[in-house]
């Protein structure tokens, strides 16, 4: 956390921040802010925290084909963590965070583990862009935003580079390792066997997208009472399409969980649907308290309490 990058992120962050809140009135922010209806925003709080148990139980089937076995509670556990570690660092250093602390558990080596978490990505894009669009063109019809159809335009791209990327590998394996060096072949192999044995079984596979979407509801599910608690009538196809749009920004590397940019692209989206800067200020702000803010705090516990770190 006292890290150079670290700092600059964080600061980054805050820069955008600023620069979101400087042209919103802040008294009619907190007037708004103060109309929050309780029930409704604690269901969101609930939703948001219930995504994490369908993550842990997701990881945990990623992970049976590689004979690891572990329980729910502990797969659960190590993905929370990892999240808290994503939202104090930038660049998703969690995600090998969390192979560590599997490793701990069960000394299984990163490099075996951390290709169940490179198919979990890549569920979670596959999903992710297929429901943007569907919801983008039920939102907007053939009138999609320009800036918005070049963003999924450049996810397609990545999808096809990664699918091109598993057949090479699956197909190529023994060739390819003979381009690197001898020392990294055991690493090569661990990450290789962990990609192929989990998209290889189809069980697993159906599994595993039921549970993404599983997980996308939540997510969209969250902002949806939180919309609700302001007070704010918006369409579903509206929700769905700003929670897995800003969602799609915290995998952006320059800062811990997107923190700036998503706030930034919420109050854009919303702006587009007629929602007014301070009220979708309002929102995105509520919004990240859950997302973001409460991790920090939530994760501080389960990181001092743990026995896992």
């Amino acid at each position: 956390m006292t890290s150079k990058k670290t700092i600059i992120s964080f600061i980054i962050s805050f820069l955008i921040l600023f620069l979101l809140i400087r042209n919103v009135n802040l008294t009619e922010l907190i007037d708004v802010s103060k109309d929050i209806s309780l029930p409704l925003y604690l269901t969101a709080f609930v939703l948001q925290y219930s995504s994490f148990f369908v993550r842990g139980i997701r990881w945990k089937k990623l992970l049976e084909p590689l004979k690891i076995k572990t329980n729910s509670f502990t797969a659960t556990e190590i993905v929370f963590l990892s999240w808290f570690a994503n939202s104090i660092v930038p660049a998703k250093i969690g995600d090998i965070y969390r192979s560590y602390l599997l490793k701990k558990e069960t000394e299984e080596p990163i490099s075996r583990t951390i290709g169940t978490i490179v198919v979990e990505r890549i569920f979670d894009i596959v999903l992710l862009l297929f429901l943007l669009t569907l919801s983008g063109y039920l939102l907007y019809r053939e009138q999609i935003p320009e800036e918005i159809s070049d963003s999924l335009k450049v996810g397609y791209a990545l999808i096809i580079v990664i699918v091109v990327g598993i057949i090479i590998l699956q197909t190529f394996e023994k060739w390819l390792i003979r381009l690197i060096p001898e020392k990294l072949h055991i690493y090569f192999r661990n990450l290789s066997h962990g990609i192929l044995s989990s998209v290889s079984d189809i069980e697993t596979m159906v599994y595993v997208f039921s549970l993404s979407l599983v997980i996308w509801m939540l997510e969209s599910g969250r902002l949806y009472f939180v919309t609700r608690s302001l007070g704010l009538d918006i369409g579903i196809y509206t929700i769905v399409f700003i929670a897995l749009a800003s969602t799609l920004l915290t995998a952006i590397p320059l800062t811990p969980a997107g923190l700036g940019a998503v706030e930034f692209s919420m109050v854009f989206l919303l702006a587009l649907s007629g929602v007014d800067t301070t009220l979708g200020t309002a929102v995105a702000f509520l919004d990240r308290v859950i997302s973001f803010w409460s991790i920090l705090v939530t994760g501080t516990i389960v990181y001092m309490v743990s026995k896992k770190t």
